[in-house]
């Protein structure tokens, strides 16, 4: 899989090893629709949940191209995403 990379996926300081690591890796995946204030036919994001390579747990966001993935975002992981790891787990 081609993976990419906007400026915007490095804002919050993680790099892009830490963050291809999480789209490689993830075991939950979320499929979320652009946010309201996205232009008109904006695409859904892709939202990677998982640890980078350290085991701090990251939230890498990407947009599906004809080119492979775009990464938009990378942060460490907000607590609005926990629910979804458990959800993961819990089977």
């Amino acid at each position: 899989m081609d993976i990419r990379w906007a400026r915007s996926a490095t804002k919050h300081r993680i790099s892009r090893k830490r963050s291809g690591h999480v789209v490689r890796t993830a075991t939950t995946i979320i499929k979320q629709p652009p946010p309201t204030n996205a232009p008109a036919g904006a695409d859904d994001r892709l939202v990677f949940l998982g640890p980078d390579q350290d085991g701090t747990p990251l939230e890498v966001m990407a947009i599906e191209t004809d080119r492979g993935l775009l990464v938009i975002h990378a942060m460490p992981m907000r607590d609005k995403y926990i629910p979804y790891l458990e959800e993961q787990d819990a089977y």
